[in-house]
């Protein structure tokens, strides 16, 4: 009828227009992603390369832009996590298609994911990827720098042959953080398989980077590292476990800082 047919053009120019279906009672707006900008923000290189003994400090940096989390994650968090870390690193966004359709829900299932301690090896590196692919992965589908995920892959630039990181990240064409995870076990000892299976001179004045990020993980624990010459390691963070909700807000942020420094380092190198 013409009635359905007038009702059904308002409905396809409100989602043209961003204004609300309706006045009475209100909704949502309807608003297009930003999501490539706010990534841009959120993963901007960071200023300059910190120094080994300062990179534990700057990976707890608060991020550029806060990231968009719906108002019910928001509430889940408020109780366990500082004010202050909570309101400057995200916010609320509740609008109809949301303005960051992939990274809101990749971090809210980071956040929000169960079963962290349970099942295999395999299992767990299954949980640890939505932390991973959550942050690192988004930042991948929207920046412009060539970045490239694997795991278990042979890496001959920086890395033993016959030795595969359980994970891998290189960006144009460079090896700039990876990691060792087991099911359980030492955490340190495990982090040690980190520096261990570096080619000697790889990192430090005369390699190809003055350092090396990485982490390792026992379970539901992680542990960051920064691996600036042969056989040494800074730590870089506190054993973080992701049992607990505060910690996975830890992680989300320190994994965010990655990009951002190891970003800059390629700048840093390709000058």
């Amino acid at each position: 009828s013409a009635k359905d047919k007038a009702a059904e053009e308002a409905l396809v120019a409100s989602f043209d227009s961003g204004k609300t279906l309706s006045d009475e009672p209100p909704l949502y707006p309807i608003t297009a992603s930003r999501e490539k900008d706010i990534c841009r923000l959120i993963f901007a290189p960071a200023s300059t390369v910190p120094k080994p003994k300062d990179v534990r400090a700057r990976l707890r940096d608060n991020l550029s832009a806060p990231i968009p989390i719906h108002h019910f994650v928001y509430n889940l968090l408020k109780p366990v996590v500082d004010a202050d870390v909570l309101e400057t690193n995200f916010c609320i966004a509740e609008e109809v298609g949301n303005i960051c359709p992939k990274l809101t829900p990749c971090v809210e299932r980071a956040l929000m994911i169960n079963n962290i301690n349970v099942g295999t090896e395999a299992m767990q590196q299954h949980v640890l990827d939505a932390f991973l692919m959550g942050i690192i992965g988004t930042a991948q589908d929207h920046l412009a720098t060539n970045i490239k995920i694997d795991r278990n892959a042979a890496e001959s630039s920086m890395t033993m042959s016959q030795c595969r990181p359980d994970y891998l990240l290189t960006m144009n064409g460079q090896l700039v953080f990876k990691g060792e995870e087991k099911k359980g076990g030492d955490i340190r000892h495990i982090a040690q398989e980190l520096s261990d299976k570096m080619i000697p001179g790889s990192v430090g004045k005369t390699g190809k980077l003055d350092y090396l990020l990485g982490y390792a993980t026992s379970g539901s624990r992680v542990l960051f590292e920064c691996i600036y010459s042969d056989h040494a390691m800074l730590e870089c963070s506190n054993i973080i476990d992701l049992l607990k909700l505060p910690d996975r807000v830890t992680m989300v942020i320190m994994l965010v800082n990655v990009v951002r420094i190891t970003r800059a380092q390629i700048i840093a190198k390709e000058k």
